[in-house]
């Protein structure tokens, strides 16, 4: 259990945050936590001491080298197991073993119609029922089911009904 010592706001348990979280390197610590945990050193030999082992496991872990670690060569055995453990029958014809991973082609324009014509058929029934009346019996039951006391008749998108209704209402 450490002890609670504290300068000017800085504890020893906050001050081992920072060093767990920006390693003894001052120069990379925010601006705010080095003001705020310079008086801490200057004041602790305890902080000044967890300062120093600090710096020795930077050093340290600098010392060790860096992982040889190849996206692909991962990739390309995990597929080799998937392929292993799938049965002959119920696999997929032959294809790149990076097929999964390329960017599809945009869809041409033959593709593209069915949703533009949906999209166009949607805009004429909706301006269609909106201007006939259709769903007035519908909003009826709905201002009913608000708390504010409004004729439904009033309900409109000109300028002197829009005051009635507030956005988050609707």
């Amino acid at each position: 259990m450490t002890e609670k010592i504290t300068t000017g706001g800085a504890s020893l348990d906050a001050f081992e945050d920072v060093l767990e979280r920006f390693g003894s390197d001052r120069t990379r610590w925010p601006a705010p936590v080095r003001r705020n945990f310079a008086g801490l050193l200057a004041e602790s030999p305890e902080a000044r001491e967890r300062l120093r082992q600090a710096e020795a496991l930077d050093r340290l872990l600098d010392l060790a080298p860096e992982p040889a670690f190849d996206t692909r060569a991962l990739a390309d055995r995990i597929l080799a197991a998937a392929e292993a453990e799938t049965p002959t029958a119920a696999r997929a014809p032959a294809r790149s073993r990076w097929s999964v991973f390329e960017r599809r082609p945009a869809p041409t324009h033959e593709a593209q119609w069915p949703a533009a014509a949906l999209l166009a058929a949607s805009l004429v029934l909706g301006g269609f029922f909106g201007l006939s009346g259709t769903f007035d019996t519908a909003v009826e039951p709905l201002v009913a089911s608000t708390s504010y006391e409004i004729d439904p008749g009033q309900i409109a998108l000109d300028s002197d009904a829009i005051s009635l209704f507030e956005e988050d209402t609707l």
